[in-house]
């Protein structure tokens, strides 16, 4: 993959363990997940790994209301909750 900045091209891969987890929605992409092919001293390498993560991320589509959230449910089943109930009646 190629990333522009200041006129200059930078080559770089993305690396996740396990490798399939690049093409999920769930996936969290983080800063390590980055890997810099274009050879650069270890400063500057941290730098550009960062701006690279952060135009990934500002263009990356997240739901931020919580519309496609899953609810949360009880650890505890719901028959289990309903007897506890009737016990202490």
């Amino acid at each position: 993959m190629m990333y522009n900045r200041s006129g200059e091209t930078i080559e770089y891969t993305i690396v996740t363990d396990p490798k399939e987890a690049m093409y999920w929605t769930t996936h969290r992409l983080k800063k390590s997940d980055l890997k810099i092919i274009t050879k650069y001293d270890r400063t500057t390498a941290a730098t550009i790994r960062q701006e690279i993560l952060d135009d990934i991320t500002s263009t990356e589509k997240r739901d931020t209301d919580g519309e496609n959230k899953i609810p949360k449910t009880s650890k505890r089943p719901q028959f289990i909750i309903n007897a506890k109930a009737r016990e202490s009646e």
